[in-house]
């Protein structure tokens, strides 16, 4: 019986009741998961900033090219137009005087109708894009390749993403933080 009683006793010691042996306590490893959780949050969040950053960039990137390449093919002059709201592109035809719109599906724009937008023309001239009114392209695309160029800066929250259209069909695009 009292070999019973010790085995019990040696029993109870290996499963933790002993006071001398150190651990974790819940709290402890609560407030650990807890950090982490926090921690990996803010990575997530900020690596879809940057994801959304790009894919911005990879969008204009992608336009340009097309109106480009298009303009090269067709032989046509393209214009490209925008305002807050929209964009669009026009067949430009100057022995008619006339404009045919053309159709482009996978455009950006409409994604950044809350943003502040501003285009500048390597002539110097600076146009807020919060203007509803499309007068003029602001992108003229030749079919030589070329193109009138300009930048154009979208304001984002935390940055500005700057987006270089070169004359010779470069496109440039950086994010400049503040």
């Amino acid at each position: 019986m009292e070999c019973l009683a010790e085995q019990a006793r040696t029993l109870i010691l290996e499963t933790g009741c002993n006071k001398s042996i150190k651990g974790f306590t819940l709290i402890e490893i609560l407030v650990v998961i807890i950090i982490i959780g926090i921690t990996s949050t803010f990575l997530l969040i900020n690596i879809g900033l940057v994801d959304s950053v790009s894919n911005k960039k990879n969008s204009f990137k992608n336009l340009f090219n097309y109106l480009s390449e298009e303009s090269i093919i067709t032989g046509n002059v393209l214009g490209w137009y925008a305002n807050n709201n929209t964009d669009s592109i026009f067949l430009l035809d100057y022995e008619l005087n006339q404009l045919k719109e053309l159709k482009y599906d996978k455009s950006p724009w409409n994604k950044l109708i809350s943003q502040t937008k501003t285009f500048k023309s390597f002539d110097g001239s600076l146009v807020n894009l919060k203007d509803t009114k499309i007068e003029k392209p602001l992108i003229i695309f030749y079919p030589s390749g070329e193109n009138s160029g300009g930048i154009l800066n979208i304001y984002n929250p935390n940055s500005i993403l700057e987006i270089t259209v070169n004359n010779n069909g470069t496109i440039k695009t950086k994010s400049i933080e503040y």
